[in-house]
């Protein structure tokens, strides 16, 4: 009875402090942009001006990106395919604005660092090839 007791005086005290911690703090699109240089620096070994392009195009990016979240969340839209279609778009904005600042190994990197660039493939050389010019040139 006594061990019952105890387990629910702990609850009992636990319980406010539980609910009285606040929840993680959501990044602002700078602090995101900037780690994001940051792993992308290492990743690509880019150069430091393409360091201060890649951090101006996601800042300038993830700014667009809430503001046009916020906008759709504000106007009562739930719809998850429609914020979909909308980070789609900025992706794509950034894939357009790396396409310009990165090497073309650099780009195909990155490609396969967000889950894309599947038609491509390492060679011994450590250089990226497509697929089926790589297949064509072993013929």
């Amino acid at each position: 009875m006594s061990r019952i007791y105890l387990t629910l005086v702990l609850i009992w005290v636990g319980f406010p402090v539980i609910f009285a911690q606040e929840p993680p703090k959501q990044k602002e699109p700078h602090e995101v942009a900037a780690e994001e240089a940051v792993r992308m620096e290492k990743e690509l070994e880019l150069t430091p001006d393409q360091v201060f392009y890649v951090d101006s195009v996601l800042q300038y990016n993830y700014a667009g990106l809430k503001e046009e979240f916020d906008s759709m969340s504000g106007s009562g839209m739930q719809d998850a395919r429609n914020y979909e279609t909308v980070r789609d778009k900025w992706i794509q904005k950034n894939l357009d604005a790396f396409k310009k600042i990165l090497s073309d190994q650099q780009y195909i990197k990155y490609l396969k660092m967000i889950g894309r660039g599947k038609e491509y493939k390492k060679g011994k050389d450590g250089l990226y090839y497509k697929k089926e010019i790589r297949k064509k040139g072993t013929q």
